[in-house]
């Protein structure tokens, strides 16, 4: 009697086990395959530099993307009043930084295109276009007065 209600209780036990193993499903056939993104598509035309200085307090970014695709442009700013302190040769670090502001715009038949305004001293602006696998793209603007230009150049030649 225990001989047969041991058979009958480990067959049962197979039976589960085999039969839970035998409806799963392949997880490679239910998840969906990344597509490649063209990032061609995807541009920065202007400002063509990666870096440039300017007196003008603002800058258009603008480029091509595919109709609808939102851009999002981030612009930080570290901030010098003496004027030594940062240049192109020695960018402030990461922490230095400061958020400005941010805008999101839509590319439309044409592209896209956003003017920017800019603090006095040194502006990181970064362009993410909203897709996924599309890297991001940086410029870095160095805002000065005239004046402060003179000053700075007319100090050093006084020391």
């Amino acid at each position: 009697m225990y001989r047969k209600l041991m058979i009958a209780l480990v067959v049962m036990i197979m039976i589960f086990s085999i039969s839970t193993a035998g409806f799963a499903a392949s997880i490679n056939n239910t998840m969906p395959k990344a597509t490649k993104v063209d990032t061609t598509k995807y541009q920065v035309i202007t400002p063509e530099e990666s870096s440039s200085s300017t007196t003008k307090k603002v800058v258009l970014i603008s480029g091509k993307a595919p109709k609808g695709t939102n851009i999002i442009i981030d612009v930080y700013g570290a901030i010098d009043l003496t004027g030594k302190n940062y240049s192109f040769a020695k960018l402030p670090k990461e922490d230095d930084y400061t958020y400005v502001s941010s805008v999101t715009i839509k590319a439309g038949d044409v592209g896209f295109g956003e003017e920017v305004e800019l603090i006095l001293g040194i502006n990181k602006i970064i362009i993410t276009f909203d897709v996924q696998g599309v890297p991001s793209v940086e410029k870095v603007f160095y805002c000065y007065e005239k004046g402060q230009l003179e000053r700075n150049h007319n100090s050093s030649f006084t020391k």
